[in-house]
């Protein structure tokens, strides 16, 4: 699985940015093996201005998708696209 964020989601990031440059995006991707969308991402904007100041371990729930299989794994280089893997302490 290619772990870069590729045209209209990288856009509408660097969009939103625009307006809200404190905000930085976080990647989760999905670890549950027996999931068919195994490898799969998602993002969530974090920041002063977001509901979410630090990322959490999983992402948030919502009205279409629990969020339970997504681990976060790092932060976007919105100039890049690439995932800065969040190093383990």
């Amino acid at each position: 699985m290619d772990e870069k964020v590729h045209g209209d989601a990288l856009e509408q990031m660097r969009t939103y940015n625009k307006d809200s440059p404190q905000t930085r995006w976080a990647a989760f991707q999905n670890h549950a093996l027996d999931s068919i969308n195994c490898g799969y991402m998602q993002f969530l904007a974090i920041g002063p201005d977001n509901t979410f100041k630090t990322p959490p371990a999983r992402m948030p729930d919502t009205k279409i998708s629990l969020g339970w299989k997504y681990l976060f794994i790092g932060w976007i280089d919105l100039s890049t696209g690439e995932i800065q893997k969040e190093v383990s302490a």
